[in-house]
């Protein structure tokens, strides 16, 4: 199958374009249905990427330390994010454990592996290997991911619980803000450059 990489097509009204240089921080609009087409990027691949990595440590400080501490008559128990979802496994809402877990742990994780995956390589001008096939899980995971839903869950938790317990915020719950405010930068970039960059290196798959 042939890719046309100067191509677009609205999502709106399927108007066929070819794509022009845009300025960071403009944007290109269909003359059909003025509906954005795609926008100029602030970021470099390289930046990207350093971004992407910083996800990938928030990432894992928010499944290693604990999101929340909870303190009751000298006792303390302390949860992470995996131990929280874990938890549902074992009350009421079992049956939630396994789509929590998909959505606030694994899909996150698969977004930061395969996009840093294929930048580490265009950063370095190179295809990733399996590149189609990343580009296409990553377009499928995005309305998945919902770290944000998490800490919301775990803020509203807090606050419900602090007049019954001493409630104390971990560095997970740091980090997962960060993760939260970080995964919608790196996953809302135009990918039109790598695909560019696959087209002029040719097929590796």
């Amino acid at each position: 199958m042939k890719i046309y990489p100067q191509q677009i097509i609205c999502k709106h009204c399927d108007s066929l374009y070819t794509r022009q240089s845009v300025r960071p921080g403009e944007a290109a609009h269909c003359p059909r249905c003025r509906a954005v087409l795609y926008r100029g990027s602030w970021l470099s691949l390289e930046q990207w990427f350093a971004l992407t990595l910083t996800a990938a440590l928030f990432f894992i400080i928010a499944n290693v330390f604990p999101v929340l501490q909870i303190g009751f008559h000298g006792q303390s128990q302390a949860a992470t994010l995996w131990q929280t979802a874990m938890a549902l496994a074992h009350s009421y809402a079992s049956p939630l454990a396994i789509p929590v877990a998909l959505l606030i742990i694994v899909c996150p994780c698969l977004q930061i592996l395969l996009l840093g995956w294929v930048l580490f390589h265009a950063c370095r001008k190179k295809t990733a290997p399996g590149f189609a096939s990343a580009m296409r899980l990553l377009a499928g995971l995005a309305p998945w991911s919902m770290a944000e839903v998490a800490l919301l869950s775990i803020l509203i938790a807090a606050i419900k619980l602090s007049g019954l317990v001493e409630i104390t915020t971990g560095p997970g719950t740091w980090a997962l803000l960060g993760l939260c405010l970080l995964l919608p930068v790196i996953n809302h970039q135009d990918f039109q450059p790598l695909w560019t960059l696959k087209t002029l290196r040719g097929p590796r798959e």
